[in-house]
């Protein structure tokens, strides 16, 4: 089955190239054919000259910039695909439906973990997609990391804890390097031990399958530094601030999807 990717950027080249490596046959199409051009020079993907080539495709996944999107949408109704599939953040299943003119349309929402086939993606499914179309679209999505079926209302909220969550882990392991070149580690080497400890901790609870606070309560040990850490954590607000910033990018999705489905950008 060949699968076509619109729009060769960040993700939608991370997408196409982890497809690629699974063994899927691939075939990408960008306006700026220089990125398709260096897909097919990585990874022998092929380079589409037109949309339109994209049709009898087994499924097709636009990974165009939202703003892009509306430009696109009267040459996309003249494709002909089993299944589209969209990463445009913040445009509604809804939307995408009434301008594609089909209703076999799925919503992808990764992260750019894709870059390293580590994303965690979001997947949501119009109502008339077909039990085989959520398959097909299950397994693109592992083809670069985990995937998740979640209810269309729930993504703001994934967002807040994955697509736009990634970042804040960037910036506490950023925080807590930091903090090691104060004790007197230089930052790469602080850095280097601050993210092997993340994947520590991911690595145990994943195991583990245990609660978060469990484990947390597991390292704390009486009078001892871990709990003196804690305390330092939530006296400055650790855990207001990393619920404000979950809520506020999952407010901002919801803005976005509601300027989505009046035709604003």
């Amino acid at each position: 089955m060949r699968i076509s990717v619109i729009g060769c950027g960040n993700m939608g080249g991370a997408i196409a190239s982890a497809l690629a490596d699974s063994e899927w046959e691939v075939s990408v199409y960008d306006k700026a054919r220089e990125k398709a051009e260096a897909l097919q020079e990585a990874k022998g993907i092929a380079v589409l000259d037109s949309l339109e080539e994209a049709s009898g495709s087994g499924a097709i996944i636009i990974a165009v910039k939202p703003q892009v999107l509306p430009s696109l949408y009267e040459s996309l109704k003249e494709v002909e695909t089993g299944l589209w599939i969209s990463i445009a953040a913040g445009v509604p299943l809804s939307v995408l439906e009434d301008h594609i003119g089909t209703e076999n349309v799925v919503r992808f929402m990764p992260n750019i973990g894709a870059k390293s086939r580590k994303s965690v993606t979001a997947i949501a499914a119009g109502n008339e997609v077909s039990m085989e179309q959520k398959e097909l679209a299950l397994s693109i999505a592992s083809s670069f990391g985990s995937a998740y079926f979640i209810q269309e209302s729930l993504f703001p909220a994934f967002i807040g804890i994955s697509g736009s969550g990634i970042a804040f882990y960037f910036e506490m392991m950023h925080q807590m390097a930091m903090a090691g070149v104060k004790e007197g580690i230089p930052y790469p080497e602080a850095l280097a031990i601050v993210r092997d400890t993340a994947i520590s901790a991911a690595e145990v609870q994943k195991s583990q399958g245990e609660n978060a606070i469990a484990l947390e309560t597991m390292v704390c040990s009486a009078a001892g530094t871990t709990i003196e850490g804690i305390k330092a954590l939530q006296d400055g607000g650790f855990a207001s601030a990393v619920m404000n910033a979950v809520e506020n990018a999952a407010a901002k999705s919801v803005e976005l999807e509601a300027k989505a489905r009046y035709g604003e950008r």
